[in-house]
């Protein structure tokens, strides 16, 4: 369906977005982990200190629905 996986490891299937787009996020891992067979995870990429609490959020969702959730910062991306 063109769907595209942004990191795909043995165990998960991993959505990367921006603190503003956690809702976004969950979706996106949710359906990757579906049409994959893997766990769904998340990097939420953290640019400043006030997105927390786009993490407290998304970390209240992932909690109930087995999501993995790890952060990084804008600088920690190599291209």
């Amino acid at each position: 369906d063109a769907a595209r996986v942004d990191c795909l490891t043995e165990e998960y299937a991993i959505e990367f977005d921006f603190g503003q787009k956690w809702a976004e996020s969950i979706g996106q891992a949710l359906y990757y982990g579906i049409k994959t067979g893997k766990r769904p995870g998340v990097v939420l990429i953290l640019e400043k200190d006030t997105d927390a609490r786009y993490l407290d959020r998304l970390n209240a969702v992932a909690d109930k629905h087995g999501i993995k959730v790890w952060t990084m910062k804008p600088e920690e991306i190599k291209e």
